[in-house]
């Protein structure tokens, strides 16, 4: 008999102690899916500008490199703050001031710019993955602020503004998204307008 009560009573002792190891044992942590909440990203893209104010062949194209921080308030809406910089070469004769006074030296052709400003990006679309997790946003963004050229001379300082739609994915590497956008921008100047188009790739993390 004692040979077959030394299992029974080894098998009770292990059942009644499987349930005090289970609840010692911490909690299996879930990461989520797509991180949200504080961010930063950076652009780097095209700009053509087939409207500039000033006078000779008024057009220009070039390179716009940009940073930017922000908070999701929610998935759907992000504000931030950015800085973009753009090169824009122009024709060798064009003269966005054409009072001598304000631009004795007659400077002209290519320029620079730095923007810098704010931003808000709402997203109105979403699309799911095959495990049902929105990773696809298609958003509309609206940006503004003011504007800083260089050289003095072929356009005046000012201000920006950019607005255009967007999508953003976010990928399986949770903090990391991806995007491409494409924004009517446009610089308001004691001279005029310059408005233009930009194409911006983006890449973003998020903390």
């Amino acid at each position: 008999m004692r040979p077959v009560l030394a299992p029974l009573l080894t098998l009770v002792i292990l059942l009644a102690a499987a349930p005090a190891a289970a609840a010692d044992r911490p909690a299996t942590l879930r990461l989520n899916e797509v991180e949200r909440g504080f961010w930063i990203g950076s652009s780097v893209g095209a700009v053509f500008f087939p409207s500039l104010p000033g006078e000779g062949d008024a057009s220009g194209s070039g390179a716009l490199v940009g940073i930017e921080m922000g908070f999701d308030i929610t998935r759907y809406l992000q504000v931030g703050a950015l800085v973009w910089g753009q090169a824009i070469g122009a024709d060798a004769n064009y003269r966005g001031i054409t009072d001598s006074a304000a631009d004795p030296k007659g400077a002209r052709g290519d320029f620079q710019s730095l923007l810098a400003g704010g931003t808000v990006r709402l997203a109105f679309l979403s699309l799911a993955d095959d495990n049902g997790v929105d990773r696809t946003f298609f958003y509309l963004r609206g940006a503004g602020g003011a504007s800083l050229s260089r050289p003095e001379g072929v356009v005046g300082d000012g201000l920006w503004f950019a607005a255009g739609p967007g999508v953003e994915y976010f990928t399986r590497l949770r903090h990391f998204s991806v995007g491409l956008e494409v924004d009517a921008i446009g610089m308001v100047t004691d001279e005029g307008e310059a408005l233009g188009v930009a194409v911006l790739p983006n890449l973003k993390y998020s903390f």
